[in-house]
């Protein structure tokens, strides 16, 4: 009888086990699967997010500063000769290094009175289907952007026509940004490329241009 009641035990503690061991191979491929299909998408779809939320905050912070302190006109150096040819064409790295400090300090500003972006993100674009991505419930996420990391720029000079150029400026900014689904919590880089200032140049094409040093642009960070 008691030789029973043990072997009846022990095959409940065998059934138990058995269900236990499963039960955790099920979590840890549900864990795995998370982190290796479903947060690299929910990743990309943030970043996207992320990069119109720092582009409207860098669009309006630097409309705010141009109406203080000047136009656009003040961030290029244009040297003409005794004609009024236009020789050459350079960015004022020293205004751009200004402005870039102060959009900095004032983004800063901006990301931390900011409200998280809600987000409506279909499952089908989390599980990384083709065909199923813009199907199913969506889940919400809540995207912010919590910190400028570093600023840079880079110019950008094109012949537009026989007589006319464009030169450009380009602010390169890389933001920390936080996002919050209903399963998760993470953190992430992005990095935006976004116009600073244009200038369209009449007549001849410069015959110098001039690419500021990497050593000339200073860290704002």
């Amino acid at each position: 009888m008691a030789r029973k009641r043990f072997k009846k035990r022990r095959s409940i503690w065998k059934g138990a086990s058995i269900g236990m061991i499963i039960t955790a191979f099920i979590c840890i491929g549900v864990f795995i699967w998370i982190k290796t299909v479903v947060e690299p998408n929910l990743e990309e779809v943030s970043k996207m997010r992320a990069e119109v939320l720092v582009s409207r905050a860098v669009n309006k912070a630097l409309t705010e500063q141009f109406q203080k302190e000047g136009g656009q006109d003040e961030l290029f150096i244009v040297k003409k000769n005794e004609e009024g040819k236009t020789e050459m064409v350079q960015a004022d790295s020293m205004a751009i290094n200004v402005l870039m400090t102060q959009l900095t300090a004032n983004l800063q500003k901006s990301f931390k009175s900011m409200d998280e972006e809600p987000l409506e993100v279909p499952i089908g674009t989390l599980i990384g289907s083709k065909l199923f991505s813009q199907t199913g419930p969506s889940m919400d996420l809540k995207v912010v952007p919590t910190s400028v990391l570093s600023t840079d720029f880079k110019t950008e000079f094109e012949s537009k026509a026989i007589n006319q150029t464009k030169y450009k400026i380009y602010i390169i900014l890389k933001c920390r940004v936080k996002v919050m689904a209903p399963f998760c919590s993470s953190t992430f880089n992005t990095s935006s490329t976004i116009l600073l200032a244009e200038t369209v140049i009449l007549g001849e094409v410069p015959d110098s241009f001039v690419q500021v040093p990497k050593e000339d642009i200073l860290d704002v960070t």
